[in-house]
């Protein structure tokens, strides 16, 4: 299984992302390192294990569409060989456009903020971007049209957000929807993963990569572990 840290980056620093309510996102408070900077944090966790993938998001585009298209830049020079899965709220296909200049930076469309959806179809478009399928409160965010497989990237993203950070585990039930749409290895699960336990539940049910943030940095998952 591969583990995939992420960074929820907001107004310049990195913060802590709890169940979605955006607006109250204190602060990253991590063993694992003792900096709110972004390019700092990836060094630290760099260091903390070798990690070939980082998913980014960057909540100020996401929220307001303010992208930092500075920092994806000095992340992709600084870093060529990790691949980063980057979500910064692409609505259309300009906007996705734009990180095709980046070798090692690859798309994360979010449901919750796309805008137009016929150009997923395209194979290259599947080829290059992760489709994120978004859910809150029970209900999927977005073009409900998104469910459907002709939409669908080679690698989809499963986000509970009110699990995030919430300590209440995966959500292996609406993991165990979508397994029934398509081959289980093209799932990635995000949201709620607390331990060790967490993560052979997900191996059981042949998730093979996860998204993990606050269990990396509060010590639960610790580099022997990985």
């Amino acid at each position: 299984m591969e583990i995939i840290p992420v960074i929820d980056i907001m107004g310049g620093n990195v913060v802590h992302a709890q169940g979605g309510n955006r607006d109250n996102y204190p602060l990253l408070e991590s063993v694992l390192s003792s900096s709110h900077e972004p390019i700092q944090l990836v060094a630290d966790l760099l260091r903390f294990y070798s990690f070939s993938t980082i998913y980014i998001a960057d909540l100020d585009a996401i929220e307001k569409g303010e992208k930092n298209t500075d920092l994806y830049a000095e992340l992709s020079a600084r870093y060529p060989g990790v691949q980063f899965f980057l979500d910064m709220g692409i609505k259309d296909q300009a906007e996705w456009q734009y990180l095709m200049t980046y070798s090692n930076i690859k798309a994360v469309i979010g449901s919750e903020s796309l805008q137009e959806i016929e150009w997923l179809k395209t194979a290259e478009v599947k080829d290059k971007s992760i489709l994120s399928l978004d859910f809150k409160q029970g209900q999927f965010l977005g073009n409900t049209q998104l469910l459907q497989q002709v939409y669908w990237s080679e690698r989809i993203i499963v986000m509970n957000i009110d699990r995030v950070g919430a300590q209440q585990g995966p959500d292996i039930t609406l993991l165990k929807q979508l397994q029934q749409q398509t081959s289980v290895s093209r799932l990635i699960a995000a949201g709620g993963v607390r331990n060790q336990h967490d993560l052979a539940q997900l191996q059981q049910q042949g998730i093979n990569q996860v998204l993990i943030a606050s269990a990396l940095h509060d010590g639960r998952i610790t580099s022997s572990m990985l």
